[in-house]
């Protein structure tokens, strides 16, 4: 397999899911009606991958990994807004994201540019031999949280140029030297960058104070995701008064919750659509069933955020594409 450099950008939330598969067997949810734009560039060697990206919208992105590599993440450049992993929040100063068990669990905020270096197993496991590492034991691989402020600067130097070469000469990583040079220079570099192993760097950050309080409520909405409700219902089912409820979703989504259910909403109804026939089944049933009663106001949001009318969905999604 040659070098494969990648370069797309996508409006479509679908269409950017099909994209991650080759990387990972992740689900995304766009956590705004804003219309997307997600930048995703990528250099494909045959032992390591290279991914960054950068979204004008905020993402939830759940799912596992490929079991034939280790993950791990980077936080380059954050200009507004932080990233969640695993109700957590993770600053420029973690590595994350690396624990084989653990599936992936991000809220990507927009203008923050993320990176994500693949590593196959057997790869790194014999340059860890080779580096004499065997303090990154198993105790370490499942922590998947490492903080290393000073010694993760290079690697992020490193990154920053490979990312700058993805995007302005990608020729120069098509020559089939630039693989065998990453690995020689790359996987080294940042092996090292890993100090050696105390409790103090594979200390996880905080979990955010209401995240299990926001994991109930979501989990009372996804279950009543084609029923009326309103708020009062959700803190009446989560035992909660509303100030809380919308402080944590606000900590943890960015947003209140009624925002967040209309997304989840918005997200359902398009994948009803994208499935029912228009013979039989129309927009304004299947947009009630959810909740929206405005015929107006639905198809508004419904084409900021996806870019089409939810009756061209309707009539064939593959025929509008």
């Amino acid at each position: 397999m040659g070098n494969t450099i990648l370069q797309r950008r996508f409006s479509d939330i679908d269409q950017l899911a099909e994209q991650v598969q080759v990387f990972s067997k992740m689900q995304l949810t766009q956590l705004s009606t804003d219309r997307l734009q997600c930048d995703i560039w990528a250099a494909i060697f045959d032992d390591v991958q290279f991914v960054f990206a950068e979204t004008s919208c905020p993402l939830r992105c759940l799912g596992s990994k490929y079991e034939e590599s280790i993950y791990f993440n980077f936080v380059l450049e954050a200009r507004e807004s932080r990233l969640i992993s695993h109700h957590r929040q993770v600053s420029s100063h973690t590595l994350f994201g690396f624990a084989p068990d653990w599936e992936s669990c991000m809220i990507v905020p927009p203008k923050l540019l993320l990176a994500a270096v693949l590593i196959k197993r057997d790869v790194l496991q014999h340059y860890l031999q080779v580096m004499e590492r065997s303090d990154l034991n198993e105790r370490f691989w499942a922590s998947n949280y490492v903080q290393a402020p000073a010694t993760l600067t290079p690697v992020k130097a490193y990154l920053t140029q490979l990312s700058r070469l993805i995007l302005g000469q990608p020729e120069t990583l098509r020559q089939p030297y630039f693989s065998k040079l990453v690995l020689e220079d790359f996987i080294p570099l940042f092996i090292n960058s890993i100090p050696p192993v105390t409790p103090d760097i594979l200390q996880p950050p905080s979990p955010l104070h209401r995240a299990k309080l926001v994991k109930q409520a979501e989990d009372y909405m996804m279950d009543h995701i084609d029923q009326p409700l309103t708020l009062k219902d959700i803190c009446k089912a989560v035992y909660s008064s509303r100030s809380p409820i919308f402080s944590a979703f606000k900590e943890v989504f960015g947003l209140g919750p009624m925002e967040y259910l209309k997304v989840q909403r918005l997200h359902h109804v398009r994948r009803m659509l994208k499935v029912a026939d228009p013979k039989t089944d129309s927009v304004a049933a299947i947009a009630q069933k959810h909740g929206f009663w405005s015929a107006g106001h639905f198809a508004r949001d419904y084409k900021q955020m996806f870019g089409e009318l939810p009756s061209k969905t309707l009539i064939g999604y593959e025929e509008g594409d």
